[in-house]
């Protein structure tokens, strides 16, 4: 068993998962996309109270 695990630790390829990368990723999305709404409310606030 021995042999067995260290042929297979050897000359198979193991996938690694890039987890945090993803969640860096997700996160900045989701950081712009809530800046962008508040930039556009704003705005609308704005432009609201100078009309009335």
């Amino acid at each position: 068993m021995e042999k067995y695990n260290e042929g297979i630790m050897k000359h198979m390829a193991i996938k690694k998962i890039d987890k945090p990368r993803h969640k860096k990723w997700f996160n900045r999305r989701c950081e712009l996309a809530r800046m962008e709404r508040e930039k556009a409310w704003n705005r609308w606030r704005r432009n609201r109270r100078q009309n009335h």
